[in-house]
């Protein structure tokens, strides 16, 4: 059976020397998912890359602790700069903090709300810290949130619980649970509805008995959903409990193949790609759909496309300036969103960012002139898949449901190349195209070509 630890800081240095055998402990006490909040850029981007190493999970935030008090607006941009990473899929965790109040409320407050917005402009879960805040914490939460908020090692009462799963807001019970003077506490969590708790251990800190004193880690998750078993009554086995507590994890951190998210905005090279729409008139032999729901760690297949709102929201809210160029390609066809693609390319220039559209080509087929000469008056280059020499390899490679496909693709090629606009065609080697008659064709059009895969 699978188990989620939802919270476990694997980025500090109490696992520097031995963090493969921390991991491989968490597995053999079936915690095969483990989610790890940062504090900082710093720990953010380490836990980016642990997360990568070891197929698990990470989260991206400053900690309410650990705010910065020099070059703010540098350590917001590495902040969100994480976010692009593949494995990165939360932003946390962030909040107030009463009991060691290190930074004053107003301060406390600012960054809290930041975070909540680019959660919410993202689209990503919101992990929430509320150390002898809770109250404040309930307060400052928008009433309508758009994103699962996790509130991580809740303590507030019940009253207060009542009104955090009122709203859906999903709560992380630690190791204190275990702790024989935690009666109210048990109490409290006894009143949550079952579908909304998550099993955490907030490692290196909080350990369960029997290890208080000494380090915490993942493996003493199952120790917490022991606890929460007898909590519950004990009519579900060990193992039925750690699956429903691993999927409502799946479900809070929208990895749950019933809400699964899709990237929007994922790295390759130096540029960053645009994943409009999991629509395409092609199925072609070669595409990576066929096979794979992403590519490069990104899940890219989306259950439903995004909406305008969110797509825009993200390309705001991400530090896209370090990169060559913003790519408007995905898991679909860009171009069957045109009109989103247009205002999209148009909010990236005003950065004074680089775009480049990659297309199908087969636009031709539901788009006018006019609409065609808009889209590519608002990106600085195309790329277009040619991918055959001729009609029949064509139908018989990439399979469109475009009737007359063929033509309407070359007809791109010529409209783009009558704009003036930076062009060219590609082709994918050991697709089963005649890559010499390609080339051949390439220069009659008199577009340059790039051969993939070689």
């Amino acid at each position: 059976m699978p188990g989620f630890d939802s919270h476990a800081h694997l980025h500090f240095d109490h696992f520097a020397d031995d963090l493969d055998q921390v991991v491989k402990r968490a597995a053999l006490a079936g915690i095969t998912h483990v989610m790890i909040p940062s504090v900082d850029p710093s720990t953010a981007e380490l836990s980016a890359s642990i997360a990568m190493k070891y197929s698990l999970w990470s989260a991206s935030a400053f900690h309410p602790e650990h705010l910065p008090e020099s070059l703010p607006e540098e350590g917001w941009k590495r902040i969100r700069k994480t976010l692009l990473e593949p494995r990165t899929i939360a932003v946390g965790e962030t909040g107030l903090d009463f009991h060691h109040n290190t930074f004053p409320l107003k301060d406390q407050l600012l960054w809290f709300h930041r975070h909540i917005e680019l959660a919410s402009a993202l689209g990503f879960p919101l992990i929430v810290h509320s150390r002898k805040a809770e109250e404040a914490v309930l307060a400052e939460l928008p009433s309508s949130v758009s994103v699962p908020v996790i509130l991580h090692c809740w303590n507030g009462n019940r009253e207060l619980t009542r009104a955090a799963v009122s709203r859906g807001f999903y709560i992380g019970v630690d190791g204190p649970i275990t702790y024989r003077k935690s009666g109210r506490l048990r109490e409290t969590i006894s009143s949550v509805p079952l579908e909304l708790l998550l099993a955490e251990t907030d490692s290196p800190f909080l350990p369960p008995e029997p290890f208080r004193g000494r380090r915490n880690e993942p493996a003493y998750t199952r120790l917490v959903i022991e606890t929460l078993r007898e909590l519950y009554g004990g009519d579900l086995s060990i193992e039925g409990m750690l699956f429903m507590l691993w999927e409502n994890a799946m479900r809070a951190f929208r990895l749950h193949p019933l809400n699964r998210r899709a990237d929007i905005a994922y790295k390759y090279g130096n540029s960053v790609y645009i994943n409009l729409t999991v629509q395409c008139q092609n199925n072609c032999s070669f595409c990576v759909r066929r096979h794979s729901d992403g590519i490069a760690g990104y899940f890219l297949r989306h259950r439903e496309d995004p909406s305008d709102e969110l797509v825009l929201s993200s390309l705001s809210a991400l530090p896209l300036e370090d990169y060559r160029e913003i790519v408007f390609c995905g898991y679909g066809e860009p171009t069957l969103r045109s009109d989103l693609l247009v205002k999209c390319a148009e909010s990236v220039h005003k950065r004074g960012i680089r775009t480049r559209l990659n297309t199908n080509g087969l636009c031709t087929s539901f788009m006018t002139v006019d609409s065609i000469s808009e889209l590519l008056g608002s990106v600085d280059s195309v790329s277009i898949s040619l991918n055959a020499s001729g009609e029949k390899e064509y139908n018989r490679i990439c399979s469109s449901s475009v009737e007359s496909a063929w033509e309407h693709l070359l007809k791109f090629v010529k409209l783009t190349k009558a704009s003036g606009k930076s062009a060219g065609v590609t082709a994918v080697s050991g697709s089963g195209a005649d890559i010499c008659r390609v080339k051949t064709l390439s220069e009659r059009l008199g577009v340059p070509l790039r051969v993939r895969g070689e």
